[in-house]
């Protein structure tokens, strides 16, 4: 009898469970995979210098802007703008690409992104600011037909806040006045003058650029309003003419003295010249008057000569003070606009009229000092009547 046999039933039932657990165990379901981990990953931006990422170059860009490293910040938020020109964000690049170029000084440049943040995104956060920084380079670059056109688009749009009514009322009225639509310029600053004090804006020594440019178009309006008063050739009523004249000068140049008070230099040049100019303007204009009928011979004249020009020099030398302190501002606020070079040329012409005024009395029979006793016998004379 073979081994296993002679084992016993005891045995035989433990070399059965012993195959049992050696048999194939029922499958088990097993648990699903778990789902990969979610990665973002950035899209790479590449330049010929460098492989980069949005967000660094964001933070480089604002870092850059912060700092006034103006090209830095102008290259990198144009790179943005490059790798995705319709992105969620590319009106907020765009925007602060304008900063940038305007802090350079690349001011036309600066004007045209602020012009297309509101062209391509006119629904977005940006838009109004890019119209209302776009209307201050236009200013500054006398674009008036611009101008006027940014500060309709402005008060057209419905999202605008009375600070920023404000700087489009200044813009298109300052604009209007300088395309020679006077009584359309007259209704808008006085309307943005009114809600600047009704929200006491601007009632500080330093005005902001916004109530500046008001003033400045103010002065604007009252000169050119002065001016159109016709005294060459004289009118029958010349004294009136003449007072007006002067009273609409006196106007302007209040007008011009807040604008000055800019807490931008720039509109404090612009006002100090117009102000100089004014009063070349009416010296210039008095001088001219030829003598009248009375006056045959040469000697009566060349005393109408002498009359006419000591008697008004006063205002050319008081252009000439004008455009000398205009010209110091702007060296000291470094400004190197038109309107430096407008009032050195005129310095530079109201002193050669100067010179050239004494040098043709001091040819004449009597001197200057002759000249203004008589003029003084004259007054005493007007007064005793």
């Amino acid at each position: 009898m073979s081994l296993l046999l002679r084992a016993g039933p005891i045995s035989l039932l433990a070399a059965g469970v012993a195959l049992a657990g050696c048999a194939a165990q029922p499958t088990r379901a097993k648990p699903p995979p778990a789902p990969p981990a979610a990665i973002q990953a950035q899209a790479r931006i590449v330049t010929p210098d460098e492989v980069t990422t949005e967000a660094e170059l964001v933070r480089r860009a604002e870092r850059a802007l912060m700092e006034q490293r103006w090209e830095e910040a102008a290259e990198a938020y144009g790179t943005l703008l490059s790798a995705d020109p319709t992105g969620p964000r590319a009106a907020e690049y765009l925007f602060c690409r304008g900063l940038a170029l305007e802090g350079e000084g690349s001011k036309p440049q600066a004007r045209d992104a602020f012009l297309d943040v509101a062209r391509r995104f006119p629904e977005s956060a940006k838009a109004t600011g890019a119209l209302v920084r776009a209307a201050t380079l236009d200013a500054y670059l006398e674009d008036w037909p611009a101008l006027a056109e940014i500060g309709g688009a402005l008060l057209a749009r419905a999202d605008l806040d009375d600070v920023d009514r404000i700087v489009a009322l200044g813009a298109r009225g300052l604009a209007r006045v300088e395309l020679g639509d006077d009584k359309a310029a007259s209704a808008d600053v006085h309307q943005g003058l009114d809600l600047a004090d009704q929200l006491h804006y601007g009632e500080r020594d330093v005005l902001p650029v916004a109530v500046a440019q008001l003033r400045f178009a103010l002065g604007e309006l009252r000169r050119v309003r002065s001016e159109r008063i016709e005294i060459d050739p004289p009118p029958p009523d010349f004294l009136a003419k003449l007072d007006e004249r002067c009273a609409g000068l006196l106007e302007a140049q209040a007008a011009y003295a807040m604008a000055v008070r800019s807490v931008d230099p720039h509109w404090a040049a612009m006002a100090g010249y117009r102000v100089g100019e004014m009063y070349r303007a009416l010296h210039r204009d008095l001088v001219r008057i030829p003598p009248p009928p009375t006056s045959k011979t040469e000697r009566q004249k060349q005393i109408f000569y002498a009359f006419m020009h000591v008697r008004y020099r006063v205002l050319l030398e008081k252009g000439l003070r004008q455009m000398e302190q205009t010209i110091a501002l702007g060296e000291r606020t470094n400004d190197s606009s038109a309107w430096m070079a407008r009032a050195r040329e005129a310095k530079e012409e109201m002193q050669a009229a100067l010179a050239e005024e004494k040098a043709q009395i001091e040819k004449l029979p009597f001197t200057e000092e002759e000249v203004q006793e008589a003029m003084k016998r004259l007054k005493e004379r007007g007064s005793a009547r």
